[in-house]
């Protein structure tokens, strides 16, 4: 669709283009917040005596993560599309299945029903964070990378953060309405938007490339950059044939790929995805006076303005490094300060009686240090440490890597609740868990502010011993 910017007035714009189609393109994640943030303000509804819809606990626990399991079907799918159709087009895929499965939702009268559709947009979610930010990665100045890339956390955030207000007011069916026109609009402004001068080298159209790069950059002046690109992708595809194996054989792909590993487990072991899933019944669950509704959505309120706050003022001038170092050591924390509340509760009644304050003080400040680092941590890696000859494959295997722990951890809190029947036991454990994971950030995690994708490639393979 880059043809459509033929008489566009995009010259003189600067960096303009590359903030537009990265805004146009997070839009769809903001689905994926709603689709993860659904269960929320749902599932204590559903699984009521009073509800229409009869589920049970367990039946409820396997909506919360159908997402999950979704998720890497639609990774692996992108990961073929990526390559083949572009990282524009493999997005915009998504968006009217999303749409048909949100007004499917809004009629539904079975929990199975809701399940396999929150499945299917969960396949969608995989697609989209494989596409998207291997398209921004490529379409950004060094300078302002780190800032496009953390833009999907906050649409992700924003998402999860309107179906909780949402989820108060409305039913499910007036709900689901409102959210299928989220997808409508990222086909509508995406479509208008360039395809990654990246995919077209690769393509060897060079005309293409070239147009979409004027546009993104805002002048005609990239001869250099043209250059300088067509040497990266040239030097990335030498190896045609790269494979799954080359993650953990090719030394400086394998040194991306423990990056990623080390971020991913420490995100998801922070416990983030029981504190998303489950956020009103673990506030209910602590017998503070504050309603649990009020309370979720003062926890997504902060944790956007968090995350938006770290991604126009902080990324990109601390570097992400730090941040990663002081999110995940806050994480921690806080996680403690949440289990010990529920310690105090199950153990020592008459002191906790004075801590009302603390259950939503140490989830609030979980969310803060959470999404000044770890929410974008992970996509911000897989968008600069891999090589474009296996960038799409790293990012699918990732993504389905990501769910499945996602799911695992999920399956975990609930086990542990059920099992030990407080919360204590699970937060204890993932607060142990952000500690070990602390260790290996500050040992292994570089700073890439303010390289390009090239001088990473190389400072990757510099150190690849």
């Amino acid at each position: 669709m880059v043809v459509l910017w033929e008489n566009a007035l995009f010259y003189n714009k600067g960096n303009l283009f590359q903030y537009i189609a990265t805004i146009t393109g997070a839009v769809s994640i903001m689905s994926s917040g709603i689709n993860l943030g659904w269960t929320s303000p749902y599932l204590p509804k559903i699984t009521s005596n009073t509800s229409t819809i009869p589920t049970t606990s367990a039946q409820g626990s396997w909506c919360a993560i159908a997402p999950l399991l979704g998720s890497p079907f639609g990774a692996l799918i992108a990961v073929y599309l990526a390559d083949k159709i572009g990282r524009k087009f493999t997005t915009l895929l998504m968006a009217p299945i999303v749409f048909i499965c949100f007004i499917f939702i809004s009629i539904a009268d079975s929990i199975w029903v809701i399940s396999a559709l929150r499945f299917i947009i969960g396949a969608t979610e995989g697609g989209s964070y494989t596409a998207l930010p291997m398209y921004i990665g490529e379409i950004s100045n060094p300078e302002i990378r780190g800032f496009l890339t953390a833009t999907i956390a906050i649409f992700a955030i924003t998402g999860t953060l309107l179906i909780n207000i949402i989820g108060s007011m409305m039913d499910i069916f007036t709900s689901s309405l409102v959210c299928a026109m989220i997808p409508v609009i990222h086909f509508a402004a995406f479509v208008l938007m360039p395809e990654s001068p990246y995919y077209y080298i690769k393509k060897h159209n060079m005309k293409d490339a070239r147009r979409s790069l004027e546009i993104l950059r805002g002048t005609s002046n990239v001869d250099n950059e043209m250059n300088s690109l067509r040497i990266a992708v040239s030097r990335q595809e030498r190896s045609e044939k790269s494979g799954v194996l080359d993650l953990f054989t090719v030394p400086n792909i394998r040194k991306a790929t423990y990056i990623f590993l080390i971020l991913c487990l420490t995100n998801k072991f922070s416990g983030k995805n029981p504190c998303m899933f489950y956020t009103e019944a673990i506030f209910k669950e602590t017998g503070s006076n504050i309603n649990p509704t009020l309370s979720v959505v003062v926890y997504c309120t902060v944790e956007l303005i968090a995350v938006a706050s770290a991604t126009f003022f902080i990324v990109d001038r601390f570097g992400k490094r730090k941040l990663m170092i002081t999110s995940t050591a806050g994480c921690a924390l806080s996680v403690f300060m949440l289990s010990l509340h529920f310690y105090l509760k199950d153990f020592h009644v008459g002191i906790v009686d004075k801590l009302n304050w603390l259950p939503i003080t140490a989830l609030t400040s979980y969310n803060i240090f959470f999404s000044i680092g770890l929410a974008f941590g992970p996509v911000t890696v897989l968008s600069e440490l891999f090589p474009t000859n296996i960038k799409a494959k790293a990012l699918g295997i990732a993504d389905t890597f990501s769910v499945l722990m996602g799911a695992l951890v999920s399956k975990i809190f609930q086990i542990a609740l059920d099992e030990f029947e407080t919360m204590f036991v699970p937060f204890f454990f993932f607060s142990m868990c952000s500690c070990v994971g602390l260790i290996f950030v500050i040992k292994y995690v570089p700073e890439t502010k303010g390289k390009t994708l090239e001088e990473i490639q190389q400072y990757l393979i510099a150190g690849k011993n």
